[in-house]
């Protein structure tokens, strides 16, 4: 088979991070920071374009990268509409969507599509994303709540999770289509998924205030607990948001986000710490147990991925208390560039068919709902 050159990016909110990805090799990982008053002149992430490509090329030519050798470009899928999992070509609406942010994430990796796309058109060569953060796979029971119109999104990191299950099952000599997983995405955000035959059919809601306490997400909040919020604290739904986003969870606990303090800490013996790591632990054991229930407890596998996957004493505490479903895997760190080369190399050697990106979201109610 070919050895395709492709270019990734994956830009965050101070960093762009430019991968290539070779032969079923990621051959250049780099995160490219960026000077905190960079941007300070944008009044939009879009704008913010030409500063991030121009860093892009100069990484690129540092690394030796012959540019007239690259196949395609894949891009961080964030801004379009929700859609289903796969990889993307990157048409003019798709373009467009991420351009103006129609799914208002307000983040710059709605950049990820708008540079590959400039970039694929400017080396003449394809341009695509692949398993976007919108990706939607829910089961109709999944979406339901207990009050009418009211239904549940899909907010995890399928990214990552999907590349390690396809990973893990090519290890098995499986495909990932014919597996069912429950994989746990353990980041500063926590996701677990229930991923039925290659679809992600059930999840937790990752900074939407349900799931696992994590190092800054609250995890579950009850109507109850809002209410005590705002009598107790003080604070109003926007500062709830925020704790349930991006300020709860061991960073409201504990003062940090870094496990590696709290642990520290539990170390010189702080039972408040103690409590609050283990807590953090127990929430992700019990939705584990609950994505192997909606699985049906048909369980190949429980994968466990991200930044906290490299803590031995956390991977431990989960695998005893899980292992009596299925086997436990470990892939530890982020998987995102390969992710985005693997998908993009599927397509270009056959092996799968780029899907096209509609515009309109993949799911927009029940058409039998009364």
């Amino acid at each position: 088979m070919k050895e395709y050159t492709i270019i990734t990016i994956n830009p965050g909110s101070s960093s762009t991070k430019v991968g290539v990805y070779r032969g079923g090799q990621v051959i250049l990982d780099k995160n490219v920071d960026h000077d905190t008053h960079e941007f300070d002149h944008c009044k939009t992430f879009a704008e913010q374009e030409p500063i991030r490509t121009r860093k892009i090329m100069e990484i690129l030519e540092d690394a030796d990268i012959d540019l007239k050798k690259v196949d395609a470009v894949s891009g961080r899928g964030v801004g379009v509409h929700s859609c289903e999992g796969g990889t993307y070509e990157i048409n003019e609406t798709a373009f467009l969507h991420a351009q103006n942010d129609v799914e208002k994430i307000h983040h710059p990796a709605t950049l990820g599509i708008v540079i590959a796309k400039k970039l694929g058109d400017q080396l003449g060569v394809p341009s695509y994303f692949v398993n976007p953060m919108s990706v939607d796979e829910l089961s109709d029971v999944a979406r339901m709540t207990g009050v009418k119109g009211i239904y549940r999104p899909s907010h995890g990191h399928p990214l990552n999770e999907k590349q390690v299950a396809i990973h893990h099952s090519e290890l098995q000599g499986k495909r990932y289509a014919d597996c069912n997983y429950v994989v746990l995405h353990m980041g500063g955000g926590i996701s677990i998924a229930a991923h039925r035959k290659g679809r992600i059919v059930d999840s937790t809601r990752s900074g939407d205030g349900q799931g696992t306490i994590s190092p800054n997400r609250s995890g579950d909040l009850c109507i109850d607990d809002i209410l005590t919020l705002m009598n107790k604290r003080g604070i109003d739904l926007k500062e709830i948001n925020m704790l349930a986003a991006r300020k709860g969870g061991l960073v409201d606990l504990t003062g940090t986000d870094d496990v590696r303090q709290v642990k520290e800490r539990i170390a010189a013996g702080d039972k408040w710490a103690e409590l609050c790591y283990h807590a953090m632990i127990y929430t992700i054991i019990k939705w584990t147990c609950m994505m192997a229930g909606a699985l049906g407890g048909q369980v190949d596998g429980i994968l466990m991925t991200g930044g906290l996957a490299y803590d031995e004493d956390l991977v431990r505490e989960v695998t005893e208390n899980v292992q009596w479903i299925a086997p436990v895997s470990v892939y530890p760190g982020s998987h995102e560039t390969e992710a985005l080369g693997a998908g993009v190399e599927r397509v270009l050697s056959g092996q799968e068919t780029a899907k096209t990106y509609s515009g309109r979201p993949v799911w927009e109610g029940f058409d039998y709902e009364p």
